[in-house]
């Protein structure tokens, strides 16, 4: 399976600790992130440090949520579902699936959907893998009715390393699609630089402005934090919550350091 250069570069700043079934383990295992490194020759040790951290905090924070979700589901008879959009190569969908196995995960992304249900070799049957664009809402739709999304189950939706290269509306009517549906929602989103606090703020910009040099992205949509979570509700959630670098650190290591003090990583979580 071939493997992007941005997208091997966020598995190598992936702790595999974040993953707990087998088969999450033996399938991050076996990916071959050797295109990153070409990227990661452009960090030094404290930004990998830095960026290990804040990666590992993004996967940890919606791994915790879609498990919390589907336990939820359990408890009270119903198998629940999740879906995925951008899912890439990663590791999420597997070990869901694994901890899950009466609950369907839908793996959505624009490319690659088909080589990693290949690379998976029916290891979890209740994947389904959905190769669209997710900003066309219309195609969305279609392809979960196809793959049999049932829209009277209860259902999360997880947006993350995903919402810095949508637009605004993009946002909004993906959100909107979902929440006719009562769905529940987890993710990350960037902030502006002059949001962050100065210690860190570099790590933030320095990022987006290497990636963008080396593979030629668009320039990603960040956020001031207010005004994103007035956003969220503007689309239709009500009562999302958010959690800074520095909530995610000390839930997952059980300290802040190195994400201290006010608006101390560039992203944020929400769950709503």
């Amino acid at each position: 399976m071939i493997i992007s250069d941005t997208s091997a570069l966020v598995l190598h700043w992936t702790s595999k600790d974040i993953w707990k079934s087998k088969n999450a383990l033996e399938y991050f295992a076996k990916l071959d992130i050797s295109a990153s490194n070409g990227l990661i020759k452009q960090f030094d040790e404290t930004e990998n440090y830095m960026h290990t951290q804040a990666v590992s905090n993004r996967k940890f924070f919606v791994r915790k949520r879609a498990v919390e979700f589907l336990e939820n589901c359990r408890q009270n008879n119903t198998d629940g579902q999740v879906i995925i959009l951008a899912a890439g190569i990663a590791p999420l969908s597997v070990e869901i699936a694994s901890l899950f196995p009466e609950s369907n995960v839908f793996d959505i992304d624009k490319y690659l959907m088909g080589d990693k249900e290949k690379f998976l070799d029916g290891l979890c049957p209740n994947i389904k893998f959905i190769e669209t664009d997710i900003t066309d809402i219309i195609g969305l739709e279609e392809k979960l009715m196809e793959n049999g999304w049932d829209t009277n189950n209860q259902t999360l939706v997880i947006l993350e390393g995903i919402i810095y290269y949508i637009s605004e509306i993009e946002l909004c009517h993906l959100i909107m699609l979902f929440d006719l549906h009562d769905s529940e929602f987890t993710g990350d989103f960037g902030l502006k630089p002059e949001d962050v606090n100065e210690k860190n703020r570099i790590y933030g910009t320095a990022v987006f402005r290497k990636i963008q040099e080396s593979v030629g992205i668009a320039p990603v949509s960040l956020y001031d934090p207010e005004y994103f979570m007035q956003l969220l509700q503007e689309c239709g959630l009500s009562s999302p919550q958010r959690f800074t670098m520095g909530d995610v650190q000390y839930q997952r290591t059980g300290e802040r350091k190195p994400f201290e003090g006010a608006e101390p990583g560039w992203i944020s979580m929400f769950q709503c």
